[in-house]
């Protein structure tokens, strides 16, 4: 009996990989039913102390912090680095790290937009005279940074903003999650306008010109997660995942269990970062989409 036990496979073992998969869409599918059978849109009536509006807070939350984890920027390092008295040799890199990032994100793309190099010998700034060729491949391109534009704003801007909200390590620390927010913003405009301009001022070059600048844009907008190295990373990761634990956040407030209410801090948090968010991708794509119409009928 005992061996004809060991040897009937376990119901795990009998589930081929696409019905785990064809599972995993069926309990997605369950919870949003759930959602809409008990009226879950989370919005200015939604209570921290309903359950299910508790299990959607915290899996917002565990949602960010996976993006904190998931996305290693110099920001988040600095964040979490080892103080100047633990480790004065990685405390200065870090800020050495910082400081490229920022020239590299921020001012480099204001210094073409100020100067108008790309353009300043066009007669104005929408020529209109680039072949159909050239309007795809620009296209392509710009509607390629718009989004990436946006999962940057899912990933890396969420991960830095659930960090800003939800884990206080003092407020000199916490300059450097402002600084990331404020430079990655600013970078967007900069890159966006910069790009612009390189597009309409070498759509008569070669393609591979188009395609170089446009890269050179994009590199600009994630060179603070280029700065990391492997190492590096995994560190900033484990130091992140070790003071973003459940029960530390909003200060020690927590999130609570699953099937409780959850403390009205973090539910309150969780909300405003959501609106926060919300805000700023409507703010990217519309204009975004503009955009692209704009640079690449003026091509």
């Amino acid at each position: 009996m005992e061996e004809e036990g060991q040897q009937q496979p376990t119901t795990n073992q009998q589930q081929s990989s696409l019905d785990i998969l064809l599972n995993l869409d069926k309990q997605a599918a369950d919870l949003k039913a759930q959602h809409k059978n008990n009226g879950i849109i989370p919005g200015c009536n939604a209570s921290y102390e309903n359950v299910v509006y508790a299990n959607w807070a915290r899996s917002e939350i565990q949602s960010a912090r996976s993006s904190a984890l998931a996305t290693k920027s110099i920001f988040t390092h600095c964040f979490v680095a080892h103080s100047l008295a633990a480790s004065p040799i990685r405390f200065v890199y870090a800020i050495l790290m910082l400081f490229l990032a920022v020239v590299i994100q921020v001012v480099v793309p204001f210094i073409i937009l100020i100067t108008r190099q790309p353009i300043i010998d066009l007669p104005n700034a929408c020529p209109n005279q680039s072949s159909f060729k050239t309007k795809i491949i620009g296209f392509a391109l710009s509607f390629y940074f718009v989004f990436q534009t946006l999962q940057l704003c899912l990933n890396k801007l969420r991960g830095l903003n659930f960090l800003h909200s939800f884990v206080d390590l003092g407020f000199g620390r916490s300059l450097f999650l402002k600084l990331g927010i404020l430079s990655q913003l600013l970078g967007m405009a900069g890159a966006g306008g910069a790009q612009y301009m390189l597009n309409i001022g070498n759509a008569d070059g070669a393609f591979i010109v188009l395609v170089l600048q446009s890269l050179a844009m994009n590199f600009c907008l994630t060179v603070d997660q280029n700065l990391m190295g492997h190492k590096q990373g995994i560190d900033t990761s484990a130091r992140v995942s070790a003071v973003s634990k459940d029960h530390l956040l909003c200060n020690g407030v927590g999130i609570g269990e699953d099937g409780e209410s959850i403390p009205q801090q973090s539910f309150d948090g969780i909300k405003q970062m959501n609106l926060r968010q919300n805000f700023i991708l409507v703010m990217i794509s519309c204009p975004g989409l503009a955009w692209v119409i704009a640079l690449t009928y003026c091509m």
